[in-house]
């Protein structure tokens, strides 16, 4: 590989970390395993010339590195192939080869700082049943290791061999179960998000749905042209499209015309003409291309446009009026006003609005005790004196029909 592919592989990886919010899941994993591989493969390189101060049998030092060379290529065939997941599980095992070579060498220190390294590996994956099952194999081989190695691990500066060593076991745990528990408040904390996500998501485009319809019924009856149907629109949006294509020196021969067929399909039946056999393979393909992008229904286009133009939207300024409850000032027509005291007699009279002496809420005002509470000095703040006149001048229409 010459070294402007590698420059030009190293520049992509960067530039996929770099835009990694904007990555599906199985493009952040697909990133993952590629940073992962290209770990071990260093780690592979470096660890070549500590085998022979580890005093590995000859068979170890070129079996070892054959396997770990095989399970990189089985990895890099398996993100070829876009499985990322199973490619995911080969670099771990990758990983896993070097921990049990390391710890079968002579430098027993260097097999334990290998167990931290390959719990590291797997929390940056981030995936609890991996990390739950992986680590607790690495963690329990990783206690039976100290266990029986100890005293070399320790070394001779330790005062005393079994508090050192359970330290080491107890750190080694302790490393696993924190990570562990912040796996499992974190797949939570992701779970609740994501159900919520989905509801406002689902909320959200029934109510971007009924708006769409709603405004292409209002844009015809008022006798104004659809966007996607004007002229100019259309004229301009063509040259744009040609124009982008010459730019990047793609073929621009039929873009005018996947253009015009685009424009077409906004008032045909989508689901029709992409189960319609008589129409060519290529027009049945761009009109599943262009269902997100309809202009006549809800679309993710519409969708981004109303996010679009929220961001030009200002806030209502503060009133101190907000919680105005005056009857009065809440309705400019005399008959809503009329109307709105109608209704609040209505909801007096039968709504459970009143507390017996226990302290439950279990009766409704009655017809007097709506009239004196009418023409108290406090429900001036709700009513006015004219519609309290009203009321009294027609109390019995009041009582007699609501």
């Amino acid at each position: 590989m010459t070294y402007s592919k590698v420059r030009g592989l190293m520049k992509k990886i960067i530039n996929s970390i770099r835009n990694s919010e904007f990555l599906s899941f199985s493009e952040v994993l697909r990133l993952k395993v590629s940073i992962v591989t290209l770990f071990v493969v260093v780690l592979t390189i470096l660890s070549i010339p500590l085998s022979t101060l580890n005093d590995f049998a000859i068979q170890a030092d070129v079996i070892v590195p054959l396997v770990i060379v095989a399970f990189i290529f089985l990895t890099i065939l398996l993100l070829a192939l876009n499985f990322n997941r199973v490619a995911m599980h080969f670099s771990i095992f990758t990983i896993l080869i070097l921990l049990f070579y390391f710890t079968y060498g002579s430098n027993q220190f260097y097999g334990y700082i290998m167990f931290f390294v390959t719990l590291t590996i797997l929390i940056f994956y981030q995936d609890l049943a991996t990390y739950f099952l992986y680590g607790f194999i690495i963690t329990g081989y990783g206690i039976y290791y100290v266990l029986t190695n100890g005293s070399t691990i320790i070394g001779t500066n330790s005062l005393d061999n079994d508090v050192s060593m359970y330290s080491y076991i107890i750190i080694l745990s302790g490393f696993y179960l924190i990570f562990l528990i912040q796996f499992i408040l974190s797949d939570n904390i992701y779970e609740d998000m994501n159900s919520e996500w989905v509801r406002m998501t689902k909320l959200l485009n029934k109510y971007q749905t009924v708006s769409s319809r709603h405004l292409v019924e209002m844009v015809e009856k008022n006798g104004k042209e659809l966007l996607f149907k004007n002229l100019k629109f259309q004229q301009t949006v063509s040259e744009i499209s040609v124009f982008i294509n010459e730019f990047f020196e793609e073929d621009a021969n039929n873009i005018a015309e996947v253009v015009e067929y685009y424009f077409f399909i906004q008032d045909q039946d989508l689901d029709d003409v992409i189960e319609n056999k008589k129409l060519s393979v290529q027009a049945r393909k761009y009109a599943v291309q262009f269902k997100k992008y309809l202009m006549n229904d809800n679309s993710e286009l519409t969708s981004m446009l109303y996010d679009f133009t929220t961001l030009f939207k200002s806030d209502n300024l503060y009133d101190d009026n907000r919680y105005n409850y005056n009857l009065d000032e809440l309705f400019p027509d005399r008959i809503d006003k009329l109307l709105s005291l109608a209704i609040l007699y209505k909801y007096l009279k039968t709504e459970l609005t009143q507390m017996d002496k226990w302290g439950m809420i279990s009766k409704a005002l009655t017809h007097q005790e709506i009239t004196k509470l009418f023409i108290s000095k406090e429900f001036r703040e709700f009513i006015t004196y004219e519609q309290v006149n009203f009321y009294l001048d027609n109390e019995d229409l009041f009582e007699t029909y609501l």
